[in-house]
Parts: C-alpha cells; sequence; structure tokens
C-alpha cells in the first residue's frame, strides 16, 4: 500500500465563507440539499449522476455522517471526523471500503462574497487500485469542487433543517 495524494483545482464560490462552511459542514444540510434538488429534477439529463444513483438504494443523513447503500454492496459511511470553523472540514471513511481514505475540503476567505475552495484526497491504495482509480479520483475531485460552486449558499444558510 501507498498514499495517494489529490489535490484539485482551487475554485471560487461568491458567497461568505460562513455560508459555505455552515453548509458542508452539517451533513443534514447537505441531506435537506439533495433532496430539493432531487424535487426540482435537477438530477434529470445528466447521465454520470443517473448512473450513479442507479447503484444507490437508500441514503441516509445525519449531522456528522451521510449513509449510502449500494446494491451488492451494503452501507458505506462518509464522516466528518475534524472540522475547523470556518476553514477546515476533513471526513473519512468507515472502515467498509478496501483502503483507507481522507477528504480535506479546505476554505479561505478572499473577501465578503468570494469564498476559495480547495478538495484534497489522501488515501492508502495498493497500486492496483490506484491504477484503476486514480484519474477517477482525479475527475471526481474537480467535478465536486465545481459542481459546489454552483450551489445558493446565501439562500439556503436561513433554511430550516
Amino acid at each position: 500500500m501507498s498514499v495517494t495524494k489529490i489535490a484539485s483545482e482551487i475554485f471560487k464560490i461568491e458567497s461568505p465563507i460562513k455560508d459555505v462552511y455552515a453548509l458542508l459542514s452539517d451533513f443534514n444540510r447537505i441531506g435537506r440539499l439533495v433532496e430539493m434538488a432531487k424535487q426540482m429534477g435537477m438530477t434529470n439529463g445528466n447521465i454520470e449522476l443517473e448512473k450513479v444513483s442507479e447503484k444507490i438504494e437508500d441514503v441516509r443523513f445525519t449531522q456528522d455522517a451521510c449513509y449510502v447503500t449500494l446494491k451488492g454492496m451494503g452501507e458505506l459511511a462518509v464522516k466528518i471526523v475534524e472540522k475547523e470553523e470556518p476553514k477546515l472540514i476533513k471526513l473519512g471513511g468507515d472502515g467498509v471500503l478496501p483502503f483507507d481514505f481522507n477528504l480535506w475540503i479546505q476554505l479561505l476567505e478572499n473577501g465578503p462574497y468570494d469564498t476559495r475552495l480547495k478538495i484534497t484526497f489522501q488515501g492508502e491504495l495498493n497500486m492496483m487500485l490506484k491504477m484503476m482509480l486514480k484519474g477517477k479520483l482525479e475527475k471526481g475531485i474537480n467535478m465536486l469542487g465545481e459542481n459546489l460552486t454552483k450551489i445558493p449558499y446565501g439562500l439556503l444558510s436561513n433554511v430550516a433543517i
């Protein structure tokens, strides 16, 4: 096993850092956002999202964890393992995946409505997993960062959970 580290590009979010942190540091809020997107039909037409959603049987959220039940794999969890308001959210797995990983979401205030975001993945991958997953992880981390720039954080900061 070797440590694989992948860092995203740096993304600009046009919202105050406090609003970005409030949403991303609470899986209950993220769960509410996912439900709102489903109700509005925002996933329709996105082939990659539709492929992923076909493999998901159930999703549950708590404040510090997201539990996903996948067909043929059972339940997996992503948990918040560390928070440093308003600049860091560190996520980790639950030990079910065949490798350990952490995902850092780093936030930097660059102005009142200018928050910079960077996502870093670090995982213990054997050579075969590294060859299979590295490209997909790079693409996925940058896609996640890009999608996080599109969330209306200011509108969601007042939404009751």
